[in-house]
C-alpha cells in the first residue's frame, strides 16, 4: 500500500506538530501570522515548481510540512488569553466590578460549592458594559436555605473578583490549574449564592440542548429506578456522572470498565454500527447507500442533542461521521483517511482539543482498531458462529487496549488486567444497552414508559453493576500505582510501531524502527532512574498540620506532628519507594543545607546556643521573631501549614526587610532539599 493513500494522515501528523510546538513555545501573533504567510507563498512557489518537475523531489514536501506546521502553530497563538483583546485577563480588574456571563456548564458539586462553567460576556465598569470573553469556573457555596441551582443559559450578573487556581502544594500531585486551563478557564471566581442575580435566559441550540437532557432525567427520575442503576443510566445514556458514587465509579475503573460511564467514541461507534444494521434494507434502493448514510448521520447528530452537545459527545459524533463517510467510500484508506480528516478538522477549530485526556484516547483507540483489529481476527479461524462473534469482539477490545495502554498508564498510574473479561461481559450488550435506553427516555418522556421495561432495564443495569464489582474486587488482577513518565509512554509507542512494522512485512526497514523503539524505551527507563535522587529531604504542605518526609534510595521516612500521617500515594509511586517507616517529629534535623531547626514554641534560640542554617517554623510559636532572627540569622525561613495566615504575612513582611529568604508552603507548596 503506497504511502501517498494517506495524505490526510501525514497532514494530520504535520498540523499536530506544529500545535505541540505552539504549546511548547509562546510567539508574538503578528510574528506567527507573518511566518504562516510566508510559508503559504513559498507554498505556491513549491506547487509551480514542482508542476514542471518529471521527477518530483523532497522540496515540495518539506514546504507542505512548514506550512501546515504554522497553520497548527498560528492556530495555537490565536486561541492564548494573550492574543485575545477581548479577554478577561487582560482588563484591570477592582473591587465593585460587575461581570455579566452566561452559564454553560453544570459540574459535579463537591462538599462546600456549586460548581459551574461560566462565558464572560460583559463587564460593567464606570456604569458602561465593556464586551468580554473567556470561560470561568464559578464556586457558588451551597445554601440549605436557598437550593436553586442555575442551569446552562442562564444569563447572569455576579461580583468579578477572579483568581487562579492554586497549583499543586506537593510534589508529583494532580495539578487542577493545568487541567482547567486545558479547558482554557484560566481564573476561578468564589461566591455566595446571594451574590448572583439571574436576568435573563439564552435560549441558543447549546441551552436548549442542554434543557433537554435535565428534563429527560428529571423524567426518568419519577419511575422506580434503583440509586445505582439510575446514576449508570444517566451515565451511559446521557453523560451525566454527577451522581454516581465513588465507590461505584473506581470499580468500574479497577474492572477495566469506566470508558461506559463517559459518552465516547465506543458509544458513537456501537451507536453507528446498530444504525447501520437496522438501515439495511433502506441500502436495496436506488441511492441507498448514501441515504442510509445521511440518515445515520442525523441520528447520531440527534443523539448528541439528547446528551447536551456535550464537548465530549459533539467531537466522538464528528469523528464517526467522517468516518462513517470513509467506510461508505469502500477504499481501503478510506476510513484511515477519514479518521484523519477530522482530527485535522477538529483540532484546526480549537488546538486545545489535544490536551484532554478523552480526545486522545478516543482517536488512539479508532486507529488502532482500524489497524490491528483485522490482522488480530484473521489470526485465529472460527467457524462456530457464536464463539466467532465473541471472537470478533474480544479482538476489538484488545486493539482499542493496545492502542491507549501506554498513555492509560501514564494518566491513571493503573492497569486493569481483566479489561478483556469485562468487555467481554458488557460490549455484546452494550448496543441494546444503548438503544433500549434510548427508547426508556423517549417513552418516559412522553409518559407512555410500561412498568415491566422499567423492571427489565433495571435489572440489565444491576447485572451489569454486579459484574463489575464482582471483577473490581478480584485485586491481584489490578496493576495500580505504576510509575510511567511521559519519556517512557512516548518510547513504548514507538516500540508498538516497530512491532506492527514488523507484522505488516518483515524486512530490514522493520527490524531498524523496531530497535530503534527497543533501545529508546531503555534508555527512557535507564533516564527515569537517573532522574530519581538518592537523598531528599522535603517539607510537605499539610493544612494545620506538620510534615517532614527524608528519602534515602527506596525508603522513606515520614515525621509527623499527628499520630496518624497520610498517605503519600503519588510521592511513593513517582520516587519509587519501597520500605515507609512513620514517626513523630523531633526539634533538630542535619540536612544538605545544614542544621534545621523547628520553632514549634515559646522557647527562644538563645537560650539553646545553637544557629542553624534553616528555621521551619510551625504550630504558630509565640515569639519575638526579629530577636530569634537577630540570635540565629538563619539562611533560608520556612512556614508550613500548621501555622496562622496572619502570622506568615507578618513573619514574611520582616523576612523581606532582613533579606532573608521567605518560604511560606501555603503559599509556595512543598519545600524541597537535595
Amino acid at each position: 500500500m503506497k504511502s501517498s493513500g494517506f495524505v490526510f494522515i501525514r497532514l494530520s501528523l504535520y498540523l499536530l506538530a506544529g500545535i505541540l510546538l505552539g504549546f511548547c513555545l509562546s510567539a508574538e501573533l503578528r510574528s506567527s501570522l507573518v511566518i504562516t504567510t510566508s510559508c503559504l507563498l513559498l507554498f505556491f512557489i513549491a506547487y509551480y515548481r514542482s508542476s514542471k518537475l518529471i521527477f518530483p523531489d523532497i522540496f515540495f514536501g518539506i514546504v507542505t510540512f512548514l506550512l501546515v506546521a504554522s497553520v497548527g502553530f498560528t492556530a495555537v497563538q490565536l486561541r492564548q488569553p494573550e492574543n485575545i483583546n477581548s479577554h478577561y485577563t487582560n482588563f484591570d480588574i477592582e473591587a465593585g466590578h460587575i461581570l455579566k456571563a452566561e452559564v454553560s456548564e453544570e459540574l459535579k458539586p463537591n462538599q462546600f460549592n456549586s460548581r459551574y462553567i461560566i462565558e464572560a460576556r460583559s463587564l460593567l465598569k464606570k456604569e458602561e458594559f465593556q464586551q468580554v470573553s473567556g470561560k470561568i469556573l464559578l464556586n457558588i457555596k451551597k445554601n440549605i436555605n436557598d437550593p436553586n441551582s442555575l442551569k446552562p443559559g442562564d444569563i447572569l450578573l455576579l461580583p468579578f473578583t477572579t483568581e487562579r487556581v492554586k497549583l499543586p502544594a506537593n510534589p508529583f500531585m494532580f495539578s487542577y490549574r493545568d487541567y482547567l486551563e486545558g479547558l482554557k478557564m484560566h481564573r476561578q471566581l468564589h461566591i455566595n449564592h446571594s451574590e448572583v442575580e439571574v436576568i435573563s435566559f439564552n435560549n441558543s441550540l447549546h441551552s436548549y440542548s442542554r434543557s433537554l437532557r435535565t428534563k429527560l432525567i428529571e423524567n426518568v427520575r419519577r419511575y422506580n429506578f434503583s440509586q445505582n442503576e439510575i446514576a449508570v443510566f444517566q451515565a451511559l445514556i446521557l453523560g451525566q456522572r454527577s451522581d454516581l458514587n465513588d465507590k461505584l465509579y473506581k470499580d468500574y475503573a479497577a474492572a477495566g470498565a469506566v470508558h461506559i460511564l463517559a459518552i465516547s467514541g465506543l458509544h458513537i461507534g456501537i451507536l453507528l454500527l446498530m444504525l447501520n444494521w437496522l438501515l439495511k434494507p433502506l441500502k436495496r434502493f436506488k441511492a441507498g447507500e448514501w441515504s442510509s448514510l445521511l440518515l445515520c448521520i442525523v441520528l447520531l447528530w440527534s443523539f448528541a442533542m439528547l446528551t447536551g452537545l456535550q464537548p465530549s459527545v459533539v467531537r466522538a459524533v464528528t469523528m464517526f461521521s467522517f468516518l462513517a463517510v470513509g467506510l461508505n467510500l469502500k477504499r481501503k484508506t478510506g476510513a484511515f483517511n477519514s479518521l484523519a480528516l477530522s482530527f485535522f478538522f477538529l483540532l484546526l477549530i480549537d488546538p486545545y482539543y489535544i490536551l484532554q485526556v478523552g480526545f486522545q484516547l478516543s482517536y488512539l483507540a479508532v486507529f488502532c482498531i482500524l489497524l490491528i483489529q483485522p490482522k488480530l481476527y484473521n489470526l485465529i479461524n472460527i467457524s462456530n458462529k457464536f464463539l466467532d462473534y465473541f471472537w470478533k469482539l474480544s479482538s476489538v477490545s484488545i486493539a482499542a487496549q493496545i492502542g491507549v495502554l501506554p498513555l492509560s498508564i501514564y494518566y491513571f498510574h493503573q492497569f486493569p488486567g481483566l479489561f478483556l473479561l469485562t468487555n467481554l461481559f458488557i460490549l455484546p450488550f452494550l448496543g441494546v444497552l444503548l438503544i433500549s435506553g434510548i427508547l426508556v427516555l423517549i417513552l418516559a418522556y412522553v409518559g407512555w414508559l410500561p412498568d415491566f421495561l422499567v423492571w427489565l432495564f433495571n435489572k440489565l443495569l444491576s447485572v451489569m453493576n454486579w459484574a463489575v464489582t464482582e471483577i473490581a474486587s478480584i485485586k491481584p488482577f489490578v496493576f495500580s500505582n505504576i510509575d510511567f513518565s511521559i519519556f517512557q509512554t512516548i518510547a513504548l509507542y514507538l516500540l508498538l510501531a516497530g512491532i506492527m512494522m514488523i507484522w505488516q512485512k518483515l524486512n530490514y526497514r522493520s527490524l531498524i524502527a523496531f530497535a530503534i523503539g527497543l533501545i529508546i524505551l531503555q534508555l527512557s527507563f535507564i533516564a527515569n532512574n537517573f532522574s530519581n535522587p538518592s537523598a531528599e529531604i522535603v517539607i510537605m504542605h499539610r493544612y494545620k498540620e506538620s510534615m517532614i518526609t527524608f528519602k534515602n534510595n527506596r525508603n522513606l521516612v515520614v515525621a509527623t506532628s499527628t499520630p496518624e500521617a497520610p498517605e503519600l500515594i503519588d510521592y511513593i509511586r513517582e520516587r519509587k519507594i519501597k520500605k515507609l517507616e512513620k514517626t513523630q517529629l523531633e526539634d533538630f534535623y542535619m540536612t544538605p543545607k545544614g542544621l534545621l531547626y523547628i520553632q514549634s514554641d515559646s522557647i527562644n534560640l538563645p537560650e539553646l546556643e545553637i544557629h542553624p542554617e534553616v528555621l521551619l517554623l510551625r504550630n504558630s510559636p509565640k515569639v519575638n521573631f526579629d530577636r530569634l532572627l537577630m540570635n540565629s540569622q538563619p539562611k533560608q525561613i520556612i512556614a508550613d501549614g500548621s501555622n496562622y495566615p496572619y502570622l506568615i504575612r507578618k513573619w514574611k513582611a520582616t523576612a523581606k526587610n532582613k533579606k532573608i529568604p521567605f518560604h511560606a508552603t501555603a503559599e509556595k507548596g512543598a519545600y524541597m532539599m537535595r
